[in-house]
């Protein structure tokens, strides 16, 4: 069993294209943290680099895309007391496309997650947070949403996770509450379900991690209406599309205090639309991080 992230982790880094970690709005954080990958009472902040793009096809209702992203993230896993921590995070993005560029801090995630270990080989953990709109969603140049760090709501994150040793599978609910105020698409998301399942291994000083994510998005979109008066919408069929993608992550623990850590993902499912900006056709990231607080 040990040689299957092995295998995952090969066969990602030969693939042609390298695709997005996610290409979520921010459900993916809900059971993120295998917290095996930790010592006791360990807390961990984590500074980071995303190169990504959307990839040159349009979508199918003709938009283009052929975006470029490049995003500076701070995280942070925080134990606060025993089987309790505080996970966040939060992003700057420099986007570009046919449309123009743009920049700026992104939406802030913080998410408060609970633990209860059960006959000593269980751990079922409950987290409960949310996204804030940090990130500006207009410009000078009137960009759509899709060009935007951030994505103009308010969000509920809920979910839990189950863990038996080396395995995990978790669920989680995205709820984002209004629309943004892109005053060019207005965009209103639907509700996001998240489903993942997946493996950790550690190997001396080396982590490996693969695990499957399966996005639905219960609710198709809306944006504003371009042939309608100022507040008409119009909802996008086909928007309510299911991701699914296998993730794999390899970790470093160069010392007591340093990790370093890589992660790819391939798409089983291609996106069609890209109205939120989240469609990804190649990402590669790479973070350090700094532990503290072990016992």
């Amino acid at each position: 069993m040990k040689s299957f992230p092995l295998l995952v982790l090969c066969i990602t880094i030969f693939t042609g294209e390298v695709f997005s970690q996610c290409s979520d709005a921010g459900v993916c954080i809900i059971g993120k943290y295998h917290r095996r990958e930790l010592k006791q009472n360990e807390s961990s902040i984590s500074f980071g680099y995303i190169f990504g793009t959307s990839g040159k096809d349009p979508d199918i209702n003709g938009t283009l895309n052929n975006l470029s992203f490049g995003t500076v993230f701070l995280e942070a896993d925080i134990n606060i007391a025993k089987n309790f921590w505080l996970d966040g995070g939060i992003p700057y993005s420099f986007i570009s496309g046919p449309l123009g560029e743009n920049n700026g801090i992104g939406d802030l995630i913080l998410v408060f997650s609970r633990s209860f270990m059960i006959k000593k080989t269980h751990r079922l953990t409950f987290s409960l947070g949310g996204k804030f709109a940090t990130g500006k969603v207009n410009s000078d140049d009137t960009l759509p949403q899709r060009y935007m760090p951030g994505l103009g709501t308010n969000d509920l994150l809920a979910g839990a996770t189950y863990t038996y040793q080396n395995y995990y599978f978790g669920a989680g609910y995205q709820k984002p509450f209004g629309r943004s105020s892109n005053y060019e698409t207005r965009l209103k998301r639907g509700d996001d379900l998240l489903f993942r399942a997946g493996f950790f291994e550690q190997l001396d000083k080396i982590g490996i991690k693969a695990e499957v994510l399966t996005i639905l998005r219960i609710q198709t979109s809306s944006v504003r209406d371009p042939n309608g008066p100022e507040d008409s919408f119009v909802e996008i069929d086909g928007t309510n599309e299911t991701q699914v993608n296998l993730l794999t992550t390899v970790s470093y623990r160069a010392s007591k205090e340093i990790g370093l850590t890589g992660q790819a993902a391939i798409p089983f499912l291609p996106r069609n639309y890209n109205y939120d900006g989240l469609k990804r056709t190649l990402a590669i990231s790479g973070s350090v991080s700094y532990f503290f607080g072990s016992k």
